[in-house]
């Protein structure tokens, strides 16, 4: 592995220097240096020796990640390196030793965290917060304050978009509130047009080269449907396969905090890298659906992994299209039970909503501000600011369908 500086010195996080002995810690230190936006993190060989050479000739960095798989006796040899650390430099040591002992014994020392390999960009990010949180750093939280919305089709019609177009607009216009919406469906994504805008290339181009990213670059491919709206979507050729990580996620969220006070991501039906980690940081993570046989066995399934993936996440069943009977919909009381879930939002279908939205290219509460449909997106809106929304009864339907299939009553 050669000696390499990633990118240039423009920096808008601290400083990294990681010395490594594998290529697999070395990836995930690129891609975790990717997510935070570090533009002059350092990679080198070596470990704790190659560490102790790199202090010696080079200004110290804000954040050392070193391999102590080369040293006999880690604890004694990252003591000997302690002398080089200014006092206000995180440490995180990694090697193949999954040891209490070794971990109490260089938590005693001073290392910020101690992680067992493979090390993940995730475990790489808990350990930052641990440091931040050590030396007073709390005053970085301010770029954590953004709500992250999430929202997910449980199958393909069911009107994600129109939900999340929906409610950026409730929460632009009527909440006077910053959004950004983000349509990562590159190919067949439809939040543009259902806004009237022409998507551009500056998307794709930010989202496969993270490490590039900054406020300049992603506000060169935003689309403005107002001052307080912008919206981020791509209509890439079909022949392309464009090569997005995990690490996008992180970076493009990253420069929408600083100045949004929401992000709503309308994810594509294909649970690729990103599409995960989009889950994993959403704040409130959604899964739109309508009131299906079959739609009801995957929002069961994409609830379950949603869990999975953000435990501590606000977890939403949305239904949407309710009342529209050619989509062979059963009642909310069976529907919930298979679900084993409450539906937390109820839009009703009306067709002439849905004609004026397609024929305008205006988001639903725009086009009909009175409809039924306005106002449960709305409510759904000011709960999410934070405000109160006065009880009213659902608009879900109440048949019952006796019988079920039996595939529907399998867990995911």
């Amino acid at each position: 592995m050669a000696s390499e500086n990633t990118l240039t010195a423009q920096a808008t996080g601290p400083r990294l220097l990681a010395c490594l002995s594998d290529q697999t810690s070395a990836q995930a230190i690129r891609d975790f240096a990717a997510a935070q936006r570090w533009r002059n993190a350092a990679i080198v060989d070596g470990g704790v020796v190659a560490a102790h050479g790199q202090l010696q000739q080079n200004t110290a960095p804000n954040l050392l990640i070193v391999d102590i798989d080369d040293a006999e006796d880690p604890v004694q040899a990252l003591y000997a390196l302690a002398d080089l650390c200014p006092p206000e430099m995180s440490v995180i040591a990694i090697g193949h030793r999954n040891d209490l002992n070794l971990y109490r014994d260089l938590m005693e020392l001073g290392v910020t965290d101690y992680l067992p390999k493979p090390i993940t960009v995730a475990a790489l990010e808990r350990s930052l917060r641990r440091g931040k949180r050590g030396s007073g750093g709390g005053a970085t939280e301010e770029t954590n304050k953004a709500q992250v919305i999430t929202l997910m089709g449980a199958r393909g019609g069911v009107g994600t978009t129109t939900v999340a177009a929906g409610l950026a607009w409730c929460i632009a216009h009527l909440h006077h509130r910053s959004v950004a919406l983000l349509d990562l469906d590159l190919h067949f994504g439809n939040l543009a047009l259902s806004l009237d805008l022409v998507p551009g290339p500056g998307l794709r181009e930010a989202l496969e080269y993270p490490a590039r990213m900054d406020a300049r670059l992603l506000g060169s491919a935003m689309l403005h449907e107002s001052p307080q709206l912008r919206v981020l979507a791509a209509e890439e050729p079909l022949i392309d396969q464009p090569s997005v990580t995990a690490a996008a996620a992180d970076a493009v969220l990253s420069v929408l905090r600083a100045d949004c006070d929401f992000i709503i991501v309308d994810l594509p039906r294909h649970l690729d890298e990103i599409v995960r980690r989009m889950i994993t940081i959403g704040t409130t993570v959604g899964v739109v659906t309508d009131l299906s046989l079959a739609a009801a066995r995957d929002t069961l399934r994409l609830a379950e992994f949603n869990k999975v993936l953000s435990p501590t996440a606000k977890h939403v069943v949305i239904a949407n299209q309710v009342g529209a009977a050619h989509r062979g919909e059963v009642g909310r009381t069976e529907f919930e039970r298979v679900v084993g879930l409450n539906l937390d939002l109820a839009i009703p279908f009306e067709p002439q909503t849905a004609l004026t939205t397609s024929s305008t290219g205006t988001a639903l509460p725009a086009a009909l501000r009175n409809s039924k449909a306005a106002a449960e997106i709305g409510a759904f809106a000011t709960l999410l600011c934070g405000a109160e929304v006065p009880a009213k009864r659902s608009l879900l339907p109440t048949k019952f369908l006796p019988s079920l299939p039996g595939w529907l009553k399998r867990s995911a």
